[in-house]
């Protein structure tokens, strides 16, 4: 790696008078990876203690006894809400137990340790979903291990400290994407990559900021408020220099607080649904798990094939893990040349799902700098002026959570892309009423 995309100097040296104990199998600590120790560099007096090897068991009934009170981190059902007031019934210095890695192997290590079954089971409260997408869980608030640890530290401790913790975790993941990028550059010249880079990590932030005022609001009512993200805007707080999420920019715009139901990617615009309460988005986050929820895609690719009409394939959500099924419905509404306008329906809700079923296809989106063709991002740009992902979401039909009444949501194209469509002659492929 290059010296500049070190972390050391930037690495805050933390003393709390919280003291983080780290669990890992001896088989975790060596994957770079694990989200985990990078937390032990940041606090002082922390610990690592390894399981799983053999005629060396560990015993952490070592931790009890000390004048501390003893925390394990554990999203079971028995686990307390880590809170204010939880604290304030013992008001001892706490030693937090966190295990590192997937819930089933904190379960076992939680079941298998000596001394674990001592701890106070605590859990998170409900926050906002992790944006990293690090962590292969069926559940949409899985965390690495790393944002769990500065979440816990923000109630055991304060939300500064949570804060730096936070900000180191953002660096961490930029660089670990950075390199990533640069291994999967593999024959495009070094001024393709940079153009790409600047086009992911750079000019859409910008674009960001420029709609960060305010959002078009598509539909509102006492449970519910539907917004055309632009481009370029994360959903949830994110990077430094990220700008404004569109969760910040709704919750001040309508000065009260606001609950995403699902996620857009970064690069996608369209319509992001959010709950004006935490029961809404529960019943609205049930809906959607139960396909009970019909989001429609616009999809400028290369390619076009009227027969394709169904992508039936299994993905993973990180290289290793086990693939999941998932589905998207596909229509071809028009084409230019050797590029088709499609409607894409996800019939699941897997990451990435419409940009990686289409590259499955060889059908890559246009302005994908991850799974897209290099080539054809750079006739967009230098043809027609086009510096984005060409991935629309059109619309949103779901039946009220109170009411029972069927809704359609619908976002316009924002300008780049209907301008496009002009450019290309597919103004008219996008019919309102199909």
């Amino acid at each position: 790696m290059h010296l500049s995309l070190c972390l050391c100097a930037e690495i805050p040296q933390l003393v709390l008078a919280s003291k983080l104990v780290l669990i890992m199998h001896h088989r975790e600590v060596s994957k770079t990876t694990a989200s985990g120790p990078l937390a032990l560099r940041a606090l002082k007096h922390s610990e690592l203690h390894v399981h799983g090897v053999r005629d060396a068991p560990l015993d952490l009934n070592v931790l009890h006894g000390a004048g501390r009170r003893v925390m394990l981190l554990f999203p079971g059902e028995d686990a307390a809400p880590l809170s204010a007031s939880l604290l304030a019934a013992d008001p001892r210095p706490v030693t937090l137990v966190v295990p590192d890695g997937s819930w089933r192997q904190a379960s076992r290590a939680a079941r298998r340790i000596p001394g674990l079954e001592r701890a106070e089971r605590v859990g998170l409260v409900p926050g906002p979903p992790s944006q990293y997408g690090l962590r292969h869980e069926p559940k949409a608030e899985g965390l690495a291990t790393f944002e769990a640890i500065a979440r816990a530290l923000g109630v055991l401790e304060s939300p500064e400290v949570q804060e730096r913790l936070e900000a180191l975790f953002a660096r961490m993941v930029r660089v670990t994407l950075s390199t990533r990028r640069q291994a999967r550059a593999g024959k495009e010249t070094a001024n393709d990559l940079a153009t790409e880079i600047a086009n992911d990590a750079a000019a859409l932030p910008s674009r960001a900021r420029e709609h960060a005022a305010s959002l078009e609001v598509l539909y509102r009512d006492a449970e519910l408020v539907a917004v055309n993200k632009p481009a370029g805007m994360l959903v949830h707080r994110g990077w430094a220099r990220d700008g404004v999420p569109a969760l910040q920019t709704l919750r001040d715009q309508l000065g009260q607080p606001v609950y995403p139901v699902h996620r857009l990617d970064r690069a996608t615009s369209g319509v992001l649904l959010f709950a004006l309460s935490s029961e809404i988005a529960r019943d609205m986050q049930a809906a959607l798990q139960a396909r009970a929820v019909e989001k429609r895609y616009l999809a400028l690719c290369r390619g076009h094939d009227p027969s394709l009409a169904l992508v039936d394939h299994p993905l993973a959500k990180e290289k290793g893990a086990p693939a999941r099924p998932a589905s998207t419905e596909l229509r071809l509404l028009g084409q230019f040349e050797r590029y088709g306008l499609y409607e894409a329906r996800p019939l699941t809700g897997r990451l990435h799902q419409i940009r990686r079923h289409l590259k499955h296809v060889s059908h890559p989106i246009i302005g994908d700098v991850r799974y897209g063709k290099g080539e054809h991002n750079r006739i967009f740009r230098d043809r027609f002026g086009f510096h984005r992902l060409a991935l629309h979401a059109w619309q949103l039909r779901f039946s009220h959570p109170r009411t029972g009444m069927p809704l359609r949501v619908c976002a316009p194209l924002p300008p780049d892309f209907a301008q496009l469509l002009v450019q290309l002659g597919l103004e008219h492929a996008v019919r309102l009423d199909s």
